[in-house]
């Protein structure tokens, strides 16, 4: 009886340590070290992400800096498959085939399942991304799965479609 009582006791706190470890949101971001509007946005987000208690939000860089034009078609095709296999990793492969392979765009997603929720581009400021970021927090917190879309103006429209 004492057994299974720890046995249960310890199934519960292994179940909350482990939701404590995902984060909240995941910024999945399309980025390389050639791009010009990734010098911009990459340093604002991570300074908005750095306002937030640790863990709460996961960066997960989708790198195509080996990608860039004129590169060996292996690298291309290498650092592709990387970036789709991350996504998938992080419930967000969807944005591979609407983003795949572009830069400067950054979309934050519920990490419970990878709905978008809010885009960063470098036009926002920190404090627009610390805006946006609050907010995506709330819905994904909060509103049901499949209704965590903010009003107003967000992501653009799919690109590889």
């Amino acid at each position: 009886m004492l057994y299974r009582f720890v046995a249960c006791i310890s199934a519960i706190l292994v179940m909350v340590a482990s939701a404590q470890a995902e984060p909240i949101l995941r910024i999945i971001n399309f980025t390389a070290d050639w791009c010009p509007n990734c010098q911009v946005l990459n340093p604002r987000m991570a300074e908005a992400v750095s306002n937030f208690p640790e863990g709460e939000i996961e960066i997960v860089n989708l790198d195509m800096t080996a990608a860039r034009s004129g590169a060996d078609q292996i690298d291309i095709i290498n650092t592709h498959n990387r970036a789709m296999r991350l996504a998938t990793a992080n419930k967000a492969a969807y944005l591979w085939d609407w983003y795949g392979g572009r830069t400067g765009i950054a979309v934050v997603i519920a990490a419970d399942n990878g709905e978008p929720i809010t885009c960063f581009m470098r036009v926002l400021s920190r404090e627009d991304m610390e805006d946006r970021l609050k907010l995506a927090k709330i819905l994904a917190l909060r509103a049901p799965q499949g209704k965590r879309k903010p009003q107003g103006p967000d992501c653009p429209a799919p690109m590889n479609n």
